[in-house]
């Protein structure tokens, strides 16, 4: 990728391109290894694990300057952003993936095999509510560290749900 070829020489330097273009300040890379290090974990391990696209889009400056709590709090709120649903955080997922009444479904939801599927999706996605975006949002940086091999993780299941959110479709409303 072109963004990341220019962004290797520029890490020694403290700086960084944004996907807009703009320059901003990151901790500098001391090293060629540094920056090697730094772009090939990012590229090789998001690859390796096929990250949906949106997961890498709206958290890799963060990852790339090493911030894995800002990474995985900007990978979780782009699950929400993902439904099309304005509410917010577990409202917004009972919500949407309601069994009874859903706004969003992953398949017809006919058998109890599949709105078991559906109720998972919604817990699943509560739960990295519950667990990464409130986490995130509430706590000082400093309480909560996440390490390199804990961001992985986490972006690995925001991307598993991106996928499913992409298998998703509108259920029509029923005008009362």
């Amino acid at each position: 990728e072109i963004l990341s070829l220019v962004n290797r020489p520029l890490m020694l330097l403290g700086l960084q391109m944004t996907n807009e273009g703009k320059l901003i300040r990151v901790e500098a890379a001391t090293s060629i290894t540094e920056v090697e290090r730094r772009t090939r974990s990012l590229v090789s391990e998001l690859q390796k694990r096929h990250i949906h696209y949106d997961v890498i889009k709206c958290c890799k400056e963060e990852y790339l300057q090493e911030n894995y709590f800002h990474a995985v709090f900007e990978a979780a709120k782009s699950l929400s952003e993902k439904t099309g649903i304005l509410d917010d955080g577990t409202s917004l997922f009972n919500t949407a993936f309601s069994v009874n009444n859903p706004r969003l479904a992953i398949n017809s939801l006919q058998t109890s095999s599949e709105r078991n599927i559906q109720n998972g999706l919604k817990e699943m996605l509560n739960g990295v509510t519950h667990m990464v975006r409130n986490v995130t949002a509430h706590e000082l940086k400093i309480k909560w560290v996440v390490n390199e091999q804990e961001a992985i993780d986490i972006l690995t299941t925001i991307s598993f749900l991106h996928k499913q959110l992409d298998e998703c479709f509108v259920v029509p409303q029923q005008i009362i």
